[in-house]
């Protein structure tokens, strides 16, 4: 029976020695792995998590920055077809006092001209009466009304 007991404690040392301490070492080295591995993923959760807010931040304030840039854009779209407005209108009022303008010179002309032909009918027909009244021979009595008249 000493004999069992020494061999059970030859045998229970050599196979601590031999399997359960590399055994419980190999345990450990695993457990610092997994708690390590856990402590990691909880870090690049929290990196995530931040990530994550900051992609928020620029997406807002890219959103914020597009909205900026597109009330700017119809601001100035606006005012761009203002001016054109306005220069439109500017360039209108200048045609239309070229045209009055013009009509106006036109019309002078017109009259000018009907004036001139009005006279050269009137001349003319003033010298048809007076060579038919000559020609009946009362251009003497022509000549001292005018003459008179023109005192």
């Amino acid at each position: 029976m000493i004999a069992q007991i020494v061999n059970f404690g030859l045998v229970f040392a050599a196979l601590y020695f031999i399997a359960a301490k590399p055994l419980s070492k190999l345990m450990q080295d695993r457990t610092k792995e997994i708690t390590d591995g856990l402590e990691n993923a909880q870090k690049a959760e929290a990196e995530i998590a931040n990530a994550n807010l900051k992609k928020e931040e620029i997406v807002k304030e890219a959103k914020d920055k597009a909205k900026q840039i597109i009330s700017s854009s119809q601001a100035d779209g606006k005012e761009i077809v203002k001016e054109a407005k306005d220069k439109a209108i500017l360039e209108k009022e200048e045609i239309i006092k070229q045209a009055k303008l013009d009509a106006e010179k036109e019309k002078k002309n017109a009259d000018e001209q009907v004036r001139k032909e009005a006279s050269e009918l009137v001349s003319d027909g003033v010298r048809k009466v007076v060579e038919g009244y000559v020609a009946q021979g009362k251009g003497e009595d022509i000549i001292k009304a005018m003459l008179s008249s023109a005192k």
